[in-house]
């Protein structure tokens, strides 16, 4: 009789942690934007109310960045505890039920944080153009609202994941209870509408700004202004195309995870996971709270611009000027003074602290102050005075 074949014993998940191999490079990521996010947004809340100069918009950036650092937290701990970036191999079943509940967790905390963030750029808008252009008020309005129907909708669907629910955490069990294939395909849909959303922001302010009577280039420059705080899209975009091409990826895979147990129970697509989720998924709110905080603090960067010109040209002056000409430099000093106690023009979105008037935005030759004139139709960068 012909020798009976012996199925491969497969090698049994670690028992005790071992991060030796183990790199931080997501967490050190994910940290870096986290709290620089924070601190953008923290500096446009600070300016906003210190000027008083405050909105809507302000208020509603409130929420969404403490949504958004829930959701470092949460990221940071489960990079930290789960096992992300090392070998598969060398994860517990302790790390992958905390690899499991990051997943899950994500899934619920993602949608809130998104429609949080994007309502504070569309009161934004609302804010600078809300009463210069009526139907663009309405557009806003309805966005407000599907932002409503995406958080629900989007919150209800994880629920279904697994019945029960809590077997989503259990790695050992977890393919007894849980739809992979619908947790695919809502989140793929989950995406796909916020990178829709985000493309809608991305284009909005391009129409009332081009009415706006000003120079192409000035015009430019403001629209560009107003685009960064929508160019989540292009992040949410490039989160959607790699998760879809990460799912279906069974090749180029380690043979060695084939060798152990776990490698039929936890997806081959985790050896990955850090680069092609967690940092993805951070990137994307980061540029969107980023980007809607530089119109807020965009006098202070002006006057640290300013500012950082003069010193650079004064410099520059002292290096060219000629040693031991005492003449020369006395002749020409006054002039330097002259050019650097020059105030600079007013421009889009600056606003008189010192008088609380805004300027408008729209051009009439030189940039003059507003009035409070609904026949001027004056766009005002501000909240109260």
């Amino acid at each position: 009789m012909p020798p009976q074949s012996v199925a491969p014993t497969l090698i049994p998940p670690p028992v005790e942690i071992n991060d030796t191999h183990k790199s931080y490079g997501v967490t050190a990521g994910l940290l870096v934007l986290g709290i620089s996010s924070t601190l953008f947004t923290l500096l446009r809340l600070w300016y906003r109310f210190s000027t008083r100069t405050y909105g809507l918009d302000d208020y509603a950036s409130i929420p969404a960045l403490l949504l958004y650092i829930l959701w470092t937290v949460m990221a940071v701990y489960v990079n930290l505890h789960a096992g992300v970036g090392k070998p598969l191999w060398e994860i517990t079943v302790g790390e992958f039920s905390v690899w499991f509940k990051g997943i899950l967790g994500s899934a619920w905390l993602y949608p809130i944080m998104s429609a949080s963030i994007r309502v504070s750029i569309l009161l934004f808008y609302l804010r600078i153009f809300g009463k210069t252009v009526p139907r663009f008020r309405y557009m806003i309005w309805t966005m407000l609202a599907l932002q409503a129907v995406y958080v629900i909708v989007y919150s209800i669907l994880p629920a279904f994941i697994a019945k029960p629910l809590r077997m989503v955490w259990h790695p050992l069990e977890r393919h007894l209870y849980m739809n992979d294939w619908y947790y695919y395909y809502t989140q793929v849909a989950l995406y796909s509408t916020s990178m829709a959303f985000d493309a809608i922001l991305l284009f909005l302010p391009i129409y009332p700004v081009s009415q706006l009577q000003m120079t192409r280039k000035k015009r430019a420059g403001v629209i560009t202004i107003f685009m960064l705080g929508a160019c989540a899209s292009i992040a949410a975009a490039y989160k959607l195309a790699i998760f879809v091409t990460q799912m279906a990826r069974y090749t180029h895979i380690n043979p060695t995870w084939l060798s152990y147990e776990m490698s039929t129970l936890v997806p081959p697509q985790f050896d990955v996971y850090g680069t092609t989720f967690w940092i993805p998924a951070q990137v994307e709110p980061s540029v969107a709270l980023i980007g809607a905080s530089l119109p807020g603090i965009r006098p202070i960067i002006r006057r640290a611009s300013d500012r950082v010109s003069v010193a650079w040209h004064s410099t520059r002056w002292l290096s060219n000027s000629p040693s031991g000409n005492s003449s020369s430099t006395t002749s020409r000093k006054p002039q330097w003074n002259a050019q650097a106690s020059h105030e600079p023009q007013p421009r889009l979105l600056d606003r008189d602290a010192t008088a609380g008037e805004y300027y408008e935005l729209r051009e009439r030759g030189n940039m003059t102050k507003s009035a409070d004139s609904d026949s001027e139709k004056v766009v005002a960068v501000g909240g109260t005075r």
